[in-house]
């Protein structure tokens, strides 16, 4: 009997070894779900590809609090030197720091580090920083001397129409 209860040991060892942030092949994905404090609903994606970690997430605020954020954080936490051995350690505490925080886990604030690999621990570039959100492409604006000024006294002009504006 001591056998298939250490073969059952085992087994439980190794799922639990495979499951979770951090393992599988480069590109593989991974995902999960957490709640913060404020009961936001969040489901989370990290996908990685050539040394660089892009972390996906979507959350819900509780009942009636509003419409659904997504946001992405990106970094390359293959610089820090203790991420090689300990890569689910990091994304734990990345996910746990994301878990914990006082505003919305999309809402702009400083990169996201693990412990392991601090500042100090690791080079910028290792950190997690929040993309910029997708958005209306800018328009492009029209300079105020265009369509006072012929082009060959643009810059001229430009400089006379941009006094008279303040």
């Amino acid at each position: 009997m001591g056998l298939p209860l250490a073969l059952l040991a085992l087994a439980a060892l190794g799922a639990a070894a495979g499951g979770g942030a951090g393992r599988g092949a480069e590109g593989a994905a991974q995902a999960g779900r957490f709640s913060t404090p404020e009961q936001h609903r969040c489901s989370w994606e990290l996908r990685s590809a050539a040394g660089a970690s892009e972390l996906r997430l979507s959350c819900r605020p509780p009942a009636g609090g509003g419409a659904a954020r997504s946001c992405a954080y990106r970094g390359e936490p293959g610089r820090c030197p203790a991420y090689g051995g300990r890569s689910r350690q990091y994304w734990r505490q990345i996910l746990g720091r994301l878990r914990r925080r006082r505003r919305h886990p999309c809402a702009r604030g400083a990169p996201l580090s693990a412990r392991l690999c601090g500042p100090g621990r690791a080079p910028p570039e290792a950190q997690l920083r929040l993309l910029p959100a997708p958005g209306p492409a800018p328009e492009p604006s029209e300079a105020p001397a265009e369509p006072y000024c012929a082009e060959r006294w643009h810059s001229l002009c430009r400089f006379f129409v941009g006094f008279w504006e303040g």
